[in-house]
């Protein structure tokens, strides 16, 4: 069996942006998410957003802050 597709996402995290819980942007990169996230939160700033950090196959949620 192969698991190189699973060696090669350790360690590589992506992003997914919510708003009331419906994902709106999902496997951003890091570049990607700093972009989105700055502008979308900047101009809609409320506890509606959040995002969470898919690290592997470990997903970290945040609320928006």
């Amino acid at each position: 069996m192969d698991n190189s597709s699973t060696s090669e996402n350790q360690g590589v995290k992506t992003y997914h942006i919510y708003y009331d819980d419906k994902c709106l942007f999902k496997d951003l990169n890091q570049e990607e998410f700093n972009v989105i996230w700055g502008r979308i939160y900047k101009s809609y700033h409320t506890d509606s957003l959040s995002y969470s950090v898919i690290d592997g196959d470990v997903i970290h949620e945040e609320n928006s802050y």
